[in-house]
């Protein structure tokens, strides 16, 4: 079974490239194919690209205008010639043993999607790393029954809920790297990601792989390594920050607006609300960068409560479906106290 890794670059560390793909081009299976995606890379990134091409011929280097991560992960998907495929993000690394474990799972279990654990990689600056397991589950599920299916569905959206059955983690399932996908599978549903949304695609993209997918399983192995950066996205001040929350929301919504004899997926639906909302405070409200004077931060914060989805979740989230620690910022949205929201967010962060 020929596998396609696709691997969108843009900005990203020499050294952290150089570690991603020579850890792809060492696997122990051999019948794959490595497709760089130069997606505008920065700097001397695109020739460093052409130059891995020009040592092997497993590797295809597709160079295109910045799109975004969607994008260059769809011109991946549209050039691949393997019957399966898997993402590797830049910055990451995997297992030399990934790919040949992976393939071994996905054909006895004949599956359209393989989902395995990764690990958070925290790095202090001097050079050790802290490795955190990170999986939607602590125990193989070689195929997940419909119930199961359901809660994975549900699981992308937000890791942890009371319904949710054992071996089920607090974590999600959203990200794409750490699964394989069969390719005629995603062709044949017209699955792609959605361009233009700059946050939660690939939990756009897999919601509505794992609903059309007849046969997934579940392995609990870590071979996926996901480097954590202190100045990542989710931390940078971007004014205005909730926008790409709310892009991805509404993308979201689209899907959810189909399971409407389901409740359980407008009330998680209104929880991932919740924490994008919360989620938006590090880039904008609260953020060192953020200069306007708190009381017009807080007055912005009302504001975008006023409008959806954040108003829906706010007045239709119910309590019985959140941690204590959880229902605590939900109070203070329904009341709209977003002075209190801000002075408590960075225990809330903790808890």
């Amino acid at each position: 079974m020929k596998v396609t890794v696709i691997t969108p670059v843009y900005d990203v560390k020499t050294e952290y490239l150089e570690k991603c793909i020579d850890s792809i081009l060492t696997q122990t299976y051999r019948d794959m194919e490595l497709i760089l995606v130069d997606d505008g890379a920065k700097g001397d990134l695109p020739k460093l690209l052409d130059e891995y091409a020009d040592r092997d011929e497993r590797i295809r280097v597709i160079h295109q205008a910045n799109g975004g991560a969607s994008s260059a992960r769809n011109a991946g998907l549209d050039s691949a010639t393997g019957e399966c495929v898997t993402f590797v993000d830049s910055d990451d690394w995997i297992d030399k043993d990934t790919i040949a474990k992976a393939v071994e799972r996905f054909i006895k279990n004949e599956a359209d999607i393989l989902l395995w654990g990764s690990y958070k990689v925290y790095e202090d600056g001097q050079g050790h790393q802290k490795l955190e397991k990170y999986m939607p589950y602590e125990a193989d599920i070689e195929l997940f029954d419909n119930d199961r299916k359901r809660e994975l569905m549900l699981k992308t959206m937000t890791g942890i809920h009371p319904s949710f059955r054992q071996p089920a983690t607090s974590f999600g399932s959203g990200s794409c790297c750490s699964k394989l996908y069969k390719l005629e599978f995603l062709n044949r549903n017209d699955l792609r990601y959605p361009v233009g949304i700059k946050r939660a695609e690939d939990v756009n993209f897999n919601i509505r792989a794992f609903d059309k997918a007849g046969r997934v399983g579940y392995m609990n192995a870590h071979f996926y390594y996901y480097r954590q950066h202190e100045a990542s996205a989710t931390y940078q001040y971007r004014p205005g920050g909730i926008q790409v929350f709310t892009d991805a929301l509404n993308e979201l919504k689209k899907f959810i607006d189909t399971k409407k004899d389901d409740p359980l997926f407008e009330q998680v639906y209104y929880m991932r609300c919740m924490f994008f909302f919360l989620e938006s405070m590090d880039m904008d409200y609260i953020n060192k960068a953020n200069k306007a004077p708190r009381q017009e931060r807080i007055r912005s914060m009302r504001e975008v409560l006023q409008t959806e989805p954040y108003r829906g979740a706010a007045q239709k989230l119910k309590y019985e479906n959140l941690s204590f620690a959880k229902k605590i910022p939900l109070f203070l949205m329904k009341h709209g106290m977003m002075g209190a929201l801000m002075s408590m967010y960075g225990v809330y962060r903790r808890m």
